[in-house]
């Protein structure tokens, strides 16, 4: 009869170090990897939205989607946080904001996707906003995280001067999967409702212009609680172009600036929140249509 020998304590010790160690070793191999496929489906999300844009604007003689809708009292939705989609809610609060939500970017670029799944970013967490919010029958709210450019809204595309360096979506709303809410950042000032036009106004010699568009701001992450980081401290954009691809997000230059050729905000601290935004005054540097790169 064949006997078996068993394994000493030390001989086991030494296997399970062993194991150890490699864990060690593979498992921050795998979440990069797992990041990096994360990353991945992100720019194909924004590669997507970024080619419906360009059929929608073969359908709308090349004016850009509207950033805000406009209600029947005259207002702009430039400031409201927008439904996505437009309909979930079972009663507007307040009561303008479907006018707002319903030719936002978010909901107008549906028929060209046919997919709110590609609105969203995977891989981050999901926040709720609003949420004790009823929703309709027969209703669900969708996630978005990517920030439309509102310096675009009803822009005409053939007057952007530098399509391929102008962002189209961002992660200006910080790095969350929003439930049922969508948000244009930077957003055009469009206080006048008096006024039925809102389309970026450069600024002047010395001084903003004035009327709709000759302001715009970056609003705050939802919550004010967002990192700007998504993945390798940075995000994937989409330009006026059709492309996509990755930026570096708070590189520094010198103690709290970052390079404002290439990066909208500034004042980062260590987990990717930012404090400032570069602008000339009037409009966030790196979002205006007139903007030449140089």
């Amino acid at each position: 009869m064949r006997k078996f020998r068993a394994f000493t304590l030390i001989e086991l010790l030494v296997v399970i170090a062993i194991i150890a160690i490699l864990a060690a070793i593979l498992f921050p191999v795998f979440a990069q990897a797992k990041e990096a496929a994360k990353a991945t489906q992100d720019l194909s999300n924004m590669k997507n939205l970024s080619t419906a844009t360009q059929i929608y604007l073969a359908d709308t003689d090349d004016v850009m989607p509207l950033g805000h809708g406009r209600a029947p009292d005259g207002s702009h939705g430039y400031n409201f946080n927008k439904y996505v989609p437009f309909d979930w809610a079972a009663t507007s609060n307040p009561a303008n904001r479907r006018f707002y939500s319903e030719t936002f970017y978010m909901n107008t670029i549906q028929p060209y996707v046919k997919n709110f799944e590609i609105t969203a970013a995977p891989g981050l967490r999901e926040e709720e906003f609003q949420a004790t919010q009823a929703i309709a029958a027969n209703k669900k709210k969708e996630k978005t995280t990517y920030a439309y450019n509102g310096f675009l809204h009803g822009y005409s595309a053939t007057a952007v001067v530098a399509s391929a360096n102008l962002p189209l979506l961002t992660g200006l709303n910080g790095a969350a999967r929003v439930l049922g809410w969508g948000f244009a950042n930077p957003a055009l000032t469009c206080s006048d409702a008096a006024s039925s036009s809102c389309f970026y106004i450069p600024r002047g010699a010395s001084a903003c212009a004035t009327g709709n568009g000759a302001t715009g701001a970056v609003y705050t992450t939802y919550n004010n609680a967002q990192t700007y980081w998504m993945y390798k401290k940075g995000q994937n954009w989409a330009f006026v172009d059709g492309h996509a691809k990755f930026r570096r997000l708070g590189a520094t230059l010198s103690p709290g600036d970052t390079d404002w050729r290439t990066d909208p905000l500034t004042g980062y601290d260590n987990t990717g929140r930012a404090g400032f935004y570069w602008w000339n005054g009037c409009h966030a540097w790196l979002f205006r249509p007139d903007y030449d790169f140089s």
